[in-house]
């Protein structure tokens, strides 16, 4: 318990050392910007800004980026240096928009970046671009794709000589293959990461990729220490999204060595900073893994809990439509892109713009003619392949929604049965103690209590409930229905059960309603037969009989 609490008193020291820090220097940027004199050095210190102070506070990086890309889009000047800028804003916006799960503008504001980049040849903005790009589809699982972008941006980085950047890339391009499961290319690409003269944080991202691959080969010791020793780096950063990362990464490893009482505290510790930064990802695979850790420890009240708000975010990830959106966006890119640049060449070979226009009607006619024959002898073909894959995606939907549904009940069952057995354990021993009691008014009145608890912690149809109160308040509901025929089915029901001694909590809970819904049912009903706040309704219609 003191290690624990020592822990969490060291984790509060550091977040508020790191809050301090970054926001000294968030609020020495702001300054910065009041200060400026013209509109670049302006521009200048906000994208500083952003590039600062986006880990820590999104929504307010966000609108100053919104900020720079208006100006630059409404101002009449064309100097090289906004439009550069203008690169950067995009690059850093999309950013944004991949960390609040916005996947479609992340994606157009990377391409527009990398078009403009491309426009002004600013290798710099070119290399971020495609490294962001190299991201993006490394996130969606294209691998492939998503080296090739990374590649890219390592030959213009190798170029400039730029150190931070490239480390960067290197180190990234060494995930993309320990994901795709090509450990020694990882092993190269992270390596040669560590020997660049980079800095501190750098290195140590390099060795928290290093641990993770020895964690897949169940080295847990080799793995733990470079976690540690990593955390003890980024706790004098100010990078919260690493540090959250950093603690997750140690009570995976915990877990798996099933010291679950040391995993809670850091998995704790890396909810917190994920929470801060608003960071999807990260808290999908938190609460996941605390769910799991839960369910070690045979707390499944909380294993429920932290395993739906896990869920939830997964359903906010993985959004099939929107993958479909991402798709056709990508693809428009590329058509808008062939085609600008068939417009390019056209107007810088215009003295031969009669040849190749007759020669482009030529080409279409007989490539309608073409077409018109190809279609009319593999249409059906075309047909019954879209048939069979629609179907086989169709049947892979299926499967998969049965296994998520699957993996739900069988969650519930445990924690259901858990529940049950302990309510099972607390009446036998109830039952037991009323048997012992010698006065039969005492046993009645202690059995009457028992199986109002019962009723209040056992969640019934509503035929259930309706058969048990036809049994036990027979007579009682037979006066309801003489005496007040204004009642409907749902208040006398409410009657019935207050003749139980259940308080509007309890019934709520077998009327799956909410409290202040009963409260008000109470007082229509007391409008309803003529009886005032101060008076028991039940003593008040037991009366009237």
């Amino acid at each position: 318990m003191k290690t624990r609490l020592t822990l969490f008193i060291l984790l509060l020291t550091t977040t508020i050392s790191i809050a301090q820090n970054q926001q000294k220097n968030l609020n020495k940027l702001k300054l910065n910007i009041k200060k400026a004199t013209s509109d670049s050095a302006r521009i200048y210190h906000k994208i500083e800004f952003v590039k600062q102070g986006y880990k820590s506070d999104i929504d307010t990086a966000k609108i100053v980026l919104n900020e720079v890309i208006d100006f630059l889009n409404t101002s009449s000047t064309s100097k090289k240096y906004f439009q550069k800028s203008k690169v950067t804003a995009l690059n850093y916006l999309g950013i944004i928009n991949i960390k609040q799960n916005q996947l479609e503008a992340s994606l157009k504001n990377y391409f527009a970046a990398l078009d403009l980049s491309e426009k002004l040849q600013d290798s710099a903005g070119k290399s971020l671009s495609l490294h962001n790009l190299g991201m993006f589809f490394r996130k969606q699982r294209e691998f492939e794709k998503s080296r090739n972008y990374f590649k890219e941006a390592i030959k213009i980085k190798e170029k400039k000589n730029d150190i931070e950047d490239l480390a960067l890339s290197y180190h990234m391009l060494g995930v993309n293959y320990y994901l795709n499961k090509n450990l020694d290319s990882a092993f190269y690409y992270i390596n040669k990461t560590k020997k660049l003269p980079c800095s501190n944080i750098r290195k140590s991202k390099a060795n928290a990729t290093i641990a993770a691959i020895y964690f897949s080969q169940k080295k847990y010791d080799q793995s733990i220490a470079i976690y540690n020793e990593n955390i003890n780096l980024l706790k004098r950063d100010t990078d919260l999204n690493e540090l959250s990362i950093g603690y997750l990464n140690i009570a995976v490893l915990y877990n798996a060595l099933k010291k679950y009482d040391d995993a809670i505290p850091y998995l704790d510790s890396a909810i917190v900073l994920a929470n801060k930064l608003k960071n999807k990802d990260l808290l999908l695979k938190q609460y996941y893994s605390r769910s799991n850790l839960q369910e070690s420890r045979k707390d499944y009240k909380k294993a429920l809990s932290d395993y739906r708000i896990a869920m939830r975010y997964f359903d906010t990830i993985n959004d099939i439509e929107k993958a479909k959106r991402i798709t056709t966006l990508e693809l428009n890119h590329k058509f808008e892109k062939e085609n600008l640049e068939n417009r390019l060449q056209l107007e810088n070979e215009s003295s031969k713009k009669k040849l190749y226009l007759i020669a482009l009607i030529c080409i279409a006619i007989l490539s309608s003619v073409i077409l018109w024959l190809f279609k009319k002898n593999s249409k059906q073909q075309i047909r019954l392949t879209q048939t069979r894959l629609q179907e086989r995606e169709l049947e892979n939907l299926k499967a998969e929604l049965a296994l998520v549904t699957k993996e739900k009940e069988l969650k519930n069952a445990v924690v259901e049965n858990s529940i049950k057995q302990e309510i099972f354990n607390k009446t036998l021993n109830d039952i037991k103690s009323i048997l012992k009691l010698e006065s039969e008014q005492d046993r009645k009145t202690s059995l009457q209590s028992l199986t109002a608890s019962l009723l209040s912690e056992k969640v019934v149809t509503n035929s259930d409930l309706k058969s048990y109160l036809d049994k036990v308040s027979f007579d009682f509901k037979v006066t309801l229905d003489t005496k007040y025929p204004k009642l409907n089915d749902r208040e006398k029901e409410i009657l019935c059960l207050m003749t139980l001694d259940l308080n509007a909590t309890e019934i709520s809970k077998l009327q799956n309603s909410t409290i202040s819904a009963i409260k008000s049912s109470r007082s229509r009903i007391r409008k309803k037969i003529g009886v005032t706040s101060k008076e028991d309704i039940i003593k008040f219609i037991n009366s009237a009989v």
